[in-house]
């Protein structure tokens, strides 16, 4: 195995998390593996420089700090996540308060209460004020400390070739504790910022499938209920002749495959054509024009969207006989009421008559073709062409005179 082997495995090591660690703990698990292992280093590089300078307080000391990191690895594998924090806690207190008075304050050992600090700032246990009330008197013993070791010589006084190994030190390593410390949960805020950015351009997304853009923007910044009124939109419906049929003898997946590219289909030249689709009902396909920007044009933009549609379709085969698939679509304009219904599940709808007469021409017409109201056609007849169909009876509105939009 090569050094690059070596390496990866150890690092595998450090980052690994146990499958029986609470989710909610497994970034603090790795931050404390990696904390208690350079602790168990540290104090036993301390451990023999404290031996070699003959400050045997010290070297006694380090032994027992060594043990108590190595056994808060043990503890924090077997999930004895507390024990094993307050282990650490209790060392590095002590330790900071022993090696201050033994050895002077030059050396800053009183500052490991900072790293203790740190350790109970990012801890999962317990509530940010007691967090907080728990570092202030490790930095107020620290402190007291301090003032007892700059008013009292010191028990022990190091050597001087060693004197400038250990001022030196903490300045290399003080930094990489509390880089190390910080880093884990800076990355973590880093990828959660991140996973959060994603999370909400998803359910935006989403939104706007199912709101159109100027409703799902009023919708976040009110509570009050959106219901608007226009005064000219046109309205189409439209669905798969012969359905039903097709239901019966069609495997349910393929069924659904066909839906599904009819309807992406119609998507795609209500995309073109900037027009709102309101909902799908089974095989029928409602879309309007007009709203929630009102459009002058909306009956001409409809006409259009129409003719189109008729196109598109007609290239898709149905599976079982081959033959084109053919749609009925109904038209019609004027005035509609449109809102936001629902407070779980939101849907965008419109009621009006002229919704009313569109279902109505759809349901009433003939396959493959276009069914419009009389007035629908005379506002358009210089631009299209129609078809007189006569008076037929519409349900609900008795006997009207229709056309169908032929071009």
């Amino acid at each position: 195995m090569n050094k690059a082997d070596d390496g990866n495995r150890y690092i595998s090591w450090l980052t690994h998390v146990p499958q029986n660690v609470p989710s909610d703990l497994a970034r603090y698990y790795i931050y404390w593996k990696i904390f208690y292992l350079l602790a168990a280093l540290g104090h036993l590089y301390a451990l023999q420089m404290f031996w070699q300078t003959g400050v045997h307080f010290m070297t006694v000391f380090n032994i027992f700090s060594v043990a108590v990191f190595v056994a808060a690895l043990f503890l924090l594998k077997h999930g004895f996540y507390r024990l094993a924090f307050w282990g650490a806690v209790t060392e590095m207190s002590l330790h900071g308060i022993a090696a201050t008075v033994c050895v002077g304050t030059q050396y800053d050992f009183q500052n490991y209460a900072f790293l203790v600090a740190i350790l109970l700032l990012i801890q999962p246990f317990y509530h940010l004020r007691s967090s907080i009330l728990m570092a202030a008197v490790v930095l107020a013993s620290a402190a007291a400390v301090k003032y007892y070791a700059l008013t009292n010589p010191p028990v022990y006084v190091m050597p001087e070739e060693y004197a400038v190994t250990l001022a030196v030190i903490p300045m290399i390593t003080w930094p990489i504790y509390v880089l190390m410390m910080v880093l884990p949960f800076v990355r973590a805020s880093a990828r959660a910022e991140k996973e959060l950015a994603a999370a909400y351009g998803e359910s935006e997304r989403l939104l706007l499938n199912i709101l159109p853009a100027p409703i799902a923007e009023r919708l976040k910044t009110t509570t009050e209920m959106i219901a608007d009124d226009y005064e000219n939109v046109a309205i189409l419906f439209a669905d798969i002749v012969g359905f039903t049929e097709m239901s019966n003898r069609l495997p349910p997946a393929d069924l659904v495959k066909l839906l599904n590219r009819v309807f992406n289909a119609f998507d795609e030249l209500a995309a073109k054509y900037k027009v709102e689709k309101i909902k799908t009902i089974g095989d029928a396909y409602m879309i309007v024009a007009g709203l929630p920007v009102p459009d002058d044009n909306a009956s001409e933009t409809i006409a259009r969207l129409a003719l189109e549609m008729q196109a598109a379709v007609s290239q898709i085969k149905d599976p079982a006989s081959g033959e084109p698939v053919r749609i009925r679509i109904g038209i019609s304009s004027g005035a509609v009421v449109a809102g936001v219904i629902g407070n779980r599940k939101f849907a965008y709808d419109l009621w009006g008559d002229a919704v009313n007469i569109a279902a109505r021409m759809e349901a009433s017409g003939e396959a493959g073709r276009i069914q419009v109201p009389e007035d629908f056609a005379a506002a358009l007849k210089d631009r299209f062409t129609f078809e007189p169909r006569g008076e037929i009876d519409i349900k609900g509105k008795g006997p009207m005179r229709t056309s169908f939009l032929t071009g």
